[in-house]
C-alpha cells in the first residue's frame, strides 16, 4: 500500500554500482535484468531504458490482444507488435511512439474494431499516453494495413 492507501500494482528497482559505469542491474519481483546506456555507436551490455519502455509497450499490447483473442477464437494466430520512438526534427513537433500490430490470421471486421479499442486501452498504453502520443497501425491478417488510431498525450 502507498501512503495514500492505494494498492501497489508493480514495483521495480535499479542498482547502479559505482564501479559499473552505466550498466545497471534492474529487478522486477524475482526477475533480474541489465540496462545500459553506452552512448552513440558503442556496444551496450543490455537494452537502454528507452528500449525497455518500447519492449513494455510491445509486449503489453501483444499480451492484452492475446487475452481477448483466446476468449473469442479457437485459433487467432500469431500477434507481432513493433514499436518505434520518433523524435521529429521540426521545431514545435512532438515526439511520438509508432506501434504496428500484425495479426497472422484475419478476423471478422466487427471483432477487428473491438481489437483496435483494446489496443488503445492496454495498460502500458494508458500509462504512456500522458507523455507521448501513441500512433497505432493494425494489420488484420496477412494483407495491407487496415486501420490506424492515435492515443494522444
Amino acid at each position: 500500500m502507498s501512503p495514500e492507501g492505494d494498492p501497489v500494482v508493480a514495483t521495480a528497482r535499479a542498482t547502479l554500482l559505482a564501479t559499473s559505469r552505466l550498466e545497471t542491474e534492474i529487478r522486477a519481483g524475482e526477475f533480474v535484468g541489465l540496462a545500459d546506456d553506452p552512448g552513440t555507436g558503442a556496444p551496450g551490455a543490455g537494452p537502454t531504458p528507452t528500449e525497455y519502455l518500447m519492449m513494455a509497450l510491445a509486449s503489453c499490447t501483444a499480451i492484452t490482444l492475446r487475452g481477448y483473442a483466446d476468449r473469442k477464437y479457437d485459433y487467432a494466430g500469431d500477434i507481432t507488435v513493433d514499436v518505434a520512438y520518433h523524435q521529429p526534427r521540426a521545431v514545435g513537433s512532438s515526439r511520438y511512439l509508432h506501434r504496428t500490430v500484425r495479426l497472422s490470421e484475419e478476423i471478422p471486421e466487427q471483432d477487428f474494431q473491438t481489437m483496435i479499442n483494446i489496443v488503445q486501452n492496454s495498460p502500458v498504453t494508458l500509462l504512456l499516453q500522458f507523455a507521448w502520443s501513441v500512433r497505432t497501425d493494425i494489420a488484420n491478417g496477412p494483407g495491407a494495413l487496415a486501420a490506424s488510431a492515435t492515443t494522444s498525450s
